[in-house]
This record gives structure tokens, sequence and C-alpha cells, in this order.
């Protein structure tokens, strides 16, 4: 008669067992969910860069403020010849945050005409400091770049394209017939974005191009060690590929960060002083650089039409921008 009783009681055991290895599994399963890296998408590169947008004021403000007047003054005296800054003020004026213009004379022996403007109170209100600004951020609404993440020295890097929109509009800028207009003279009139991002810490984090083009060195020496190591005929194979001569890097290139890269027919001077000889291939605006203190390995320089900017790529990561250097 115990029988049915120690069988009741094996299930139970059984039924407990199974739902603590449940729970273990489950458990298990969310632990190596939250310990995973962050997949690159666009729902973490715009969470990374509404995060870093949201922390640097700086550079929050370079693209939602402007800078292009003296705007904390009382007054704002423009000469009757400057059309295009007192088209720009009288846009103001209709949106509120001006008062005027006043013509008044200069004096002197020779009389200037002068279009005087005021700062009414609205137009204080929409000071920071000395810049007038349109809203109090922005926001991600797009983002590319995620689908082509590489690894430089190890780490995950991306190049990523955002546009963004305005949060909390200045209510003044809302209801301005002259919206559009005023939109356009923000340093990015478009919105638009390009920002490197990291992994780091498994979250993808907004880097600062210097760090990259650190870590995008650090790569190239290990390659370049990596190449040495395989004879000394690897790096002649590769100069075979390419041709000594004039390319149009010929010249010295200073980056953002203030690092300065010069080229001569034959040779790159580092941004420490370090020459090493080089060859270079051009290919329509593209030249790629192969200098033997790599150890071969290449890198390509993107020039623009004017040949004044180029972007410098390693691996295909545009890892900075570079400005020519005039003598």
């Amino acid at each position: 008669m115990q029988a049915p009783a120690l069988s009741g009681v094996k299930r139970r055991h059984v039924i407990l067992a199974g739902g603590v290895l449940a729970v273990f599994i489950v458990a298990g399963g969310a632990l190596a969910w939250l310990l995973a890296p962050e997949a690159a998408s666009a729902s973490s590169f715009g969470r990374a860069i509404d995060a870093h947008l949201a922390a640097d004021e700086a550079a929050r403000d370079k693209l939602i403020c402007l800078t292009n007047l003296p705007y904390q003054k009382e007054e704002i005296r423009v000469a009757s010849y400057d059309t295009s800054t007192r088209q720009w003020l009288d846009a103001l004026v209709r949106s509120g945050l001006y008062t005027g213009p006043v013509e008044q004379s200069s004096g002197g022996w020779i009389a200037q005409s002068q279009f005087v403007y005021a700062l009414a109170a609205p137009g204080k209100a929409a000071l920071r400091g000395d810049k007038l600004c349109l809203a109090k951020g922005v926001k991600v609404s797009k983002v590319s770049g995620y689908e082509q993440v590489r690894e430089i020295g190890g780490q995950p890097v991306a190049m990523a394209t955002a546009t963004l929109v305005l949060t909390d509009e200045a209510a003044w800028l809302a209801k301005s017939a002259d919206r559009a207009v005023i939109l356009q003279r923000l340093p990015q009139s478009d919105l638009e974005v390009r920002l490197p991002l990291a992994l780091v810490d498994k979250q993808w984090q907004v880097t600062d191009r210097a760090q990259l083009n650190q870590a995008a060195m650090a790569m190239a020496g290990a390659m370049g060690n990596a190449s040495g190591a395989q004879g000394p005929g690897m790096l002649d194979k590769l100069k075979g590929l390419f041709s000594f001569g004039g390319h149009p890097l010929v010249g010295k290139w200073k980056s953002a960060t203030g690092e300065v890269l010069e080229f001569t027919k034959d040779t790159m001077i580092d941004e420490h002083g370090n020459a090493s000889q080089a060859t270079f291939a051009s290919e329509g605006n593209v030249v790629t650089v192969v200098s033997e203190e790599r150890g071969g390995v290449a890198m390509q320089i993107s020039l623009s039409n004017s040949n004044n900017t180029a972007t410098l790529l390693l691996g295909g990561m545009p890892i900075a921008v570079l400005q020519r250097v005039r003598d």
C-alpha cells in the first residue's frame, strides 16, 4: 500500500528537479546574453551617437548653434553695402530675436550709412554664451555604417554616418516663416555627421579619431613585423605592383588632430619626422602608399576634386581627414 505514495513523491522530486534545471538553463541563457558583446546595428549605433552628443556639450553646440556673428552684443552694426548680413539679420528680426534696423551715419570725413540691429528679449533667451542656439539637442533619426565593421588592432571599429533631427526646438524657430533659411546657416545644414565608433567594454561607443588613428598605426606596425618575418622578398614583391615617380600627394598634409604627414616623390615622413622610402600608385583620385617602414602594409589616401583635402584609409576604414598645408 506504500508504493503509490513513494512513486508520487518521486514524481514530485522529478518535477522539482526539472523546474530547477529549467531555471538554471534560462538563467544561463540570460547571463550569456548579458555578457555577449553588443551587436553592430542601427539601434546600437544610434544609441551610442545619442549618448555621445548628450554628454559632449561642445560637439552638440557645433551642430545646433550659430557663431557667424557676435550675437552676445546688444547691438550689431552692419554697413549698408553688406546686403548678405543685412538679409540674415532681417530674417532674425522677423523671427522676433532683434528689433530694427535703424539707419545711422558713421560720421567722419566720408560719411557711411550703417544699419543697427538691437538684440530683443527673445534673442537674449536664445543665447548660450556667445552662440545663438536653435534647439536644446539632437537625436539620431537614421544611421548607416554598422554593416561595415572592421578590426583595427584587434578592436572592432566602424565609421558611422548619422542623420540627426533637432530635439526641443526653440519656439521662435518653430513658428518662424524663415525656418528653412535659418536652418541652412547651421554648420552642418543637412544635420548629417560622420563619427568613428569602437566596441569598448562590449558596447559600441563613439571614439576619438586620434585614438582610432593610433590603433590603426599599431595594427600597421604589427602587420609590418609579420610581413617582415615572411622573408626579405615580401616587400620587393609588393614594390613590383607600384612605380616610383610623381604623384598628387607631394607636399605636407595636416590632420584635424594636428599631426603632419609629408610626402616627396619617393618618401613618406610621419608626424614624428621619421622618413621612410615609399612607393605610390595612383588610380583615379586614390593614391595607394606602401612604406618600407610599415613592412609593406598599404594605406590609401582618397583626394578631393580640388586635391586640397583627403581621407586616409587603412584596410578600407577612414581613419583621418587631411588638409593640404600651403607653405
